[in-house]
């Protein structure tokens, strides 16, 4: 899994790396970006107290040592910082803020007071801007961008730019030729049927979506990105919690074999267990059709059995709100040629698109999404 996206924050001692990050956190935070800390010294440092029991389960070989009190848990372990260590975390975070590591591989932000030293971006070109509050740069660092300390809104900005600007592209979904077949049709103007003439229409067909050979549900759906629904359905029915979870998806049959396609096999990772028991008890197990408000429950009570209440999110502001509907509307793909697709997609916090997808089911455009 790749990597979040990592940024040094460094300086000379005293320069205001900490005070920043005290800044920045809750302003990333504002807008919906979950942020990690993480100190970096290039000095050694015990990390538990000599005697201590977590020093001597450590000292026993234990890979990964926890303290944990009512005010929260911490874990330690010693491996190095590095991304494929940071990779564990992708589903976790949107951002890493590492204080420290000024000769360490991730681009920066520098914190530079004059009288402290010499910028540390003069000889190191992965340094992306500076953060000061003097009134120029030195002429060698001209071609750096300068952020005002003390705005802390203003940094968070270049920060969001830059993280769209490192990341790949959305993938929105495109048309897809297994969703769409091709049927006369016949149109009424208002007065009579007019002649037959070729057009597309959406294709309905059924899932069947197993885990370790289990039928968990089937589902009628838009052939296409059976994958994305598959995960997301089970991560809606929260049998998947993490996708750490997931093993392999792969489709049952061979190609050219009729129903090819529409048995979708779902195999765990190692190690992990799936709680089936969540459809069977909740009644999930069933056909769904892809009609509109069908949610897949008998009775209200099964359906609260399984919703956790969900943490208040970002306020979202009008204009983002307004234009949702236009970046959906962009990537329909399917509806431009059918006009009977239902479509959904999600976007972070100031209205960037990060995924889209269509079906002739809501829920299954909004489990693909997932």
């Amino acid at each position: 899994m790749k990597p979040p996206p990592a940024l040094g924050i460094i300086g000379w001692s005293g320069a205001g790396k900490t005070t920043l990050l005290e800044q920045l956190v809750p302003e990333l935070a504002s807008r919906a970006l979950r942020v990690a800390c993480v100190k970096h010294s290039s000095e050694d440092h015990p990390l538990h107290r000599a005697g201590s029991d977590t020093a001597r389960a450590r000292s026993a070989g234990a890979v990964l040592v926890g303290f944990a009190t009512p005010d929260g848990t911490q874990l330690t372990t010693a491996e190095a910082l590095s991304p494929a260590y940071l990779a564990r975390y992708a589903d976790a975070v949107d951002l890493v803020l590492v204080e420290g590591w000024k000769d360490g591989p991730l681009p920066k932000l520098e914190v530079w007071r004059e009288g402290l030293g010499p910028p540390l971006a003069a000889s190191r070109p992965n340094v992306l801007a500076v953060v000061t509050d003097a009134p120029t740069l030195p002429e060698s660092l001209a071609s750096l961008p300068r952020l005002p300390s003390r705005d802390a809104r203003a940094i968070a900005d270049f920060i969001v730019a830059w993280i769209r600007e490192a990341a790949p592209p959305p993938r929105p979904s495109r048309a897809d030729p297994r969703g769409l077949t091709h049927r006369p049709v016949r149109r009424f103007d208002g007065a009579s049927l007019r002649a037959a003439e070729d057009d597309r229409i959406a294709v309905e067909e059924p899932l069947e979506i197993r885990v370790s050979g289990d039928t968990v549900a089937t589902t009628m759906r838009t052939p296409g990105h059976d994958r994305e629904l598959a995960v997301g359905f089970l991560f809606g029915e929260g049998i998947l919690i993490d996708g750490d979870d997931l093993g392999s998806l792969f489709h049952c049959g061979h190609p050219g074999e009729e129903g090819f396609g529409n048995v979708l096999e779902v195999t765990p990772a190692s190690g992990a267990v799936l709680d089936l028991e969540r459809v069977a008890a909740t009644r999930r197990g069933t056909l769904t059709t892809s009609a509109c408000g069908v949610c897949g429950r008998r009775t209200v009570d099964d359906l609260m059995a399984t919703c956790a209440p969900v943490a208040p999110g970002p306020v979202l502001s009008a204009h983002t709100v307004a234009r949702a509907t236009e970046r959906l509307r962009a990537v329909q793909h399917n509806f431009e040629h059918t006009g009977g697709v239902h479509a959904a997609a999600a976007l972070d916090a100031n209205g960037e698109l990060l995924a889209a997808s269509e079906d002739v089911g809501r829920h299954n455009a909004v489990d693909k999404v997932v």
